[in-house]
């Protein structure tokens, strides 16, 4: 009898809380807000989704531990220079923490490093800005946006709390997508907030579409919003994860047109050539999509035959030659797909091997094209460092082999094998004392006089301005 006096009271407390809720409402009181300090929000706070319907978070998707792999399994991945059409790549490495530009023949030829509590909090989209002169990244399980010069590294703009989750003015939770607009504003879809925000360059919210903390799939609102993807002409697409579907924003972000997409976990949507709709899908197995306005697949792609499935594909664009450029995360991989073949022509990071070493990947989360940019031209070892009086304090590219180890810098050969001369090149640099010997690589960096007692006796060594690149 107790039991169900308890049960009935319950139900009536329950029904209370309904009606109050439904007063409150009916006084528009409908927008929710979190102080700094209440910045983590749980699922039920935004509507209660089962758990395989939210984001995957850090500590559901850390990154994974690396695994060793050859120069043979780096140089047998598919190589086309030509699949990139004279574009470069921005990789956002997440698993490592790093952003990577590398050129269609593979060469790392710009890096950044960030400097977080823990891997894998590193950026997980990263597009050019500013004609390429800087990159604006989304730190998602960090909760902050930064915009990076290209040039200095140097962190000129930051929106959010880094390691702080929240929904007052200054504070994101789970940014995604984060794109600078042309009058300098930044837009980002601020996922668990369930809103989209534009963000002046004094950091005010300049207008917001959807209503903060209120998660569901109607007119005004969004549910889990990971995709935000400016348009030419001022409108944006709008991928909920919720719901599974798209939503277009006119100038005035008011919907224009709304579709169900034919994907799992729909990420990060974007415009092909024929106005179609390319769409990943973070799934395991997971697949590239395209769909017409009318929600017809025209085209779709989840590993050509015979080969591993995409793994949690999270972005996919079609490339200006009609080739699609997608990072395939968790088989730590970014990828060309020949359109009309369905053939992987292209790829950076070896399938199912994470790691940190030349030619690898660790959940490749976010990636951008630039028109690739002016290199040195690749000269030997022997026609630097046998005149390297006239190449004192200028950047220079050479190619050749790892000869021998030694206390922290490595001399290079054009030989892969003999003993060391008086014109092999000692080098110093990031990642050079791990590169394993007799293999060749393409060197960048300044030549120095004096400041390092070489083995072989050389006065000049080279200092690298980027890591060693595999030389295909």
């Amino acid at each position: 009898m107790k039991k169900k006096i308890l049960l009935a009271a319950g139900i009536f407390c329950g029904f209370c809380v309904v009606i109050l809720a439904a007063v409150l409402l009916s006084r528009g009181n409908t927008r929710i807000f979190f102080s700094a300090r209440q910045a983590q929000l749980s699922d039920s706070d935004l509507g209660g989704e089962a758990q395989e319907t939210l984001p995957e978070s850090y500590e559901a998707n850390p990154p994974a531990a690396p695994v060793v792999a050859t120069p043979l399994e780096v140089k047998g991945e598919p190589k086309d220079t030509s699949a990139l059409g004279g574009y470069n790549v921005l990789i956002a490495d997440r698993g490592n923490n790093r952003l990577l530009e590398v050129t269609p023949d593979k060469r790392v030829i710009w890096e950044y490093a960030f400097h977080l509590p823990k891997a894998g909090l590193g950026a997980d989209d990263s597009f050019f800005t500013d004609s390429g002169n800087s990159v604006i990244v989304n730190l998602e399980e960090y909760h902050l946006i930064q915009i990076i010069d290209y040039a200095s590294k140097q962190v000129t703009w930051s929106y959010g709390v880094g390691g702080h989750a929240g929904s007052a003015p200054g504070y994101l939770n789970t940014p995604d997508d984060a794109y600078k607009l042309p009058n300098g504003d930044v837009t980002v879809a601020d996922i668990k907030n369930c809103r989209i925000l534009e963000i002046s360059p004094e950091k005010q919210i300049v207008r917001q579409y959807g209503q903060t903390g209120v998660c569901k799939n109607q007119a005004g609102f969004l549910d889990k919003p990971n995709g935000d993807t400016p348009l030419a002409g001022g409108h944006t697409l709008v991928s909920n994860i919720v719901g599974k579907n798209l939503v277009e924003l006119d100038n005035s972000w008011q919907p224009v047109f709304n579709m169900v997409l034919p994907v799992r976990y729909p990420s990060d949507p974007q415009l092909t050539q024929a106005g179609n709709i390319l769409i990943a899908d973070y799934s395991n197995p997971g697949q590239v999509v395209e769909v017409s306005r009318q929600g017809k697949v025209v085209w779709q792609f989840s590993g050509q035959d015979g080969d591993v499935k995409l793994n949690h594909p999270s972005l996919a664009i079609e490339l200006p030659n009609g080739n699609i450029l997608a990072n395939d995360d968790q088989n730590h991989r970014v990828i060309v797909v020949d359109k009309q073949t369905k053939k992987i022509i292209w790829q950076y990071g070896v399938t199912g091997k994470p790691g940190a070493g030349y030619g690898q990947l660790n959940i490749p989360d976010g990636l951008d094209i630039i028109k690739t940019r002016g290199t040195l031209p690749v000269s030997s070892i022997g026609s630097v460092s046998r005149q390297a009086q006239n190449f004192v304090d200028k950047k220079v590219a050479v190619e050749g082999y790892v000869l021998q180890q030694d206390n922290g810098y490595a001399i290079f050969s054009d030989e892969a094998a003999g003993k060391l001369g008086p014109y092999d090149l000692p080098v110093l640099g990031a990642g050079v004392t791990n590169l394993p010997l007799k293999q060749k690589y393409i060197l960048e960096g300044i030549v120095k006089y004096g400041g390092l007692k070489a083995r072989n006796g050389n006065p000049y060594h080279l200092e690298l301005s980027v890591q060693p690149s595999f030389s295909p």
